[in-house]
C-alpha cells in the first residue's frame, strides 16, 4: 500500500497502491496509484493541458521520455497541434474529462458525459492509435458510478498516482526515493520543464527507467 502525504496542489492524496471500483453491472474498473511490477521503471503522466510549453516538449524529445497525457476539452480545442507533437513521438492521449469536475458531485449520466465526451473529442482530433483507454479523474476524485460511466467508452483503468512533481520538486507518498512502479503526476504549467528534469534526474540516480505506462496497463 502507498501511504503518506503528497504535496499535490488541489489533488487529493492517494490512499493505496490499488483499489477496485465495482460497477452496477457486476464488473470492475481498476483504480491504481502504482503499477505492480518488478521492472525497474517509473511512469510520467501530465494533466490538463492549459500551458503548452515548448521547452517541455523539447525535453520529452531530447530524453526520449515516454509520457501519458490526460487532457481536458479546452486545451485540445486551443492546442491540438501541440499535443500532436507528443503523439508523433509515440505517446498517447487519455480522458481527464471535458471540464475537470469533481465526478463525485455528478450523477452517473453526468459522469459519462464528462468522461466519454472527452474520449469523443480525442477521437475527433487525434489518430485512433494515439487514444488510450485510461482515465485520470480530476482531483483524484471518483466513486462507484465512475466505473460504469468509464466503461461506456471502453475505459478500464482509473489512474491516480504515487507521487507529484511541481515547482521542480518531486513529492512521494512513500518516502524520499522513487520506487519501481511509481506513477508521477505533473501538469502542463510553466514549471513543467523543471518538473520533467527533476523526475529524470531522480530516475537516473535511482537506476530507474521512465517507461510507457500503456505498456504496463
Amino acid at each position: 500500500m502507498v501511504t503518506g502525504t503528497l504535496s499535490s496542489g488541489s489533488e487529493p492524496e492517494p490512499m493505496g497502491a490499488t483499489d477496485q471500483q465495482a460497477s452496477d453491472g457486476g464488473g470492475t474498473n481498476e483504480v491504481i496509484h502504482q503499477v505492480d511490477t518488478d521492472d525497474r521503471v517509473i511512469f510520467v503522466t501530465i494533466d490538463d493541458g492549459h500551458y503548452p510549453s515548448p521547452r517541455a516538449l523539447d525535453l520529452v524529445r531530447e530524453h526520449q521520455m515516454p509520457v501519458s497525457l490526460f487532457l481536458n476539452a479546452e486545451p485540445v480545442r486551443l492546442h491540438a497541434s501541440y499535443f500532436e507533437e507528443y503523439v508523433a513521438l509515440g505517446n498517447r492521449v487519455h480522458s481527464h474529462t471535458m471540464n475537470h469536475p469533481d465526478l463525485r458531485q455528478l450523477a452517473p449520466a453526468g459522469q459519462e458525459e464528462e468522461i466519454c465526451g472527452m474520449v469523443e473529442m480525442l477521437q475527433e482530433n487525434f489518430d485512433p492509435s494515439a487514444i488510450g483507454s485510461l482515465l485520470r479523474a480530476p482531483y483524484g476524485a471518483s466513486d462507484a458510478s465512475t466505473a460504469e460511466a468509464a466503461a461506456a467508452c471502453d475505459i478500464t483503468t482509473v489512474v491516480h498516482w504515487s507521487g507529484t512533481a511541481e515547482d521542480g520538486h518531486v513529492s512521494l507518498a512513500h518516502g524520499d526515493e522513487l520506487l519501481p512502479g511509481d506513477i508521477i503526476l505533473t501538469h502542463f504549467t510553466d514549471d513543467l520543464p523543471a518538473n520533467l528534469e527533476q523526475i529524470q534526474r531522480m530516475a537516473d540516480e535511482a537506476g530507474l527507467t521512465i517507461a510507457r505506462l500503456e505498456d504496463y496497463l
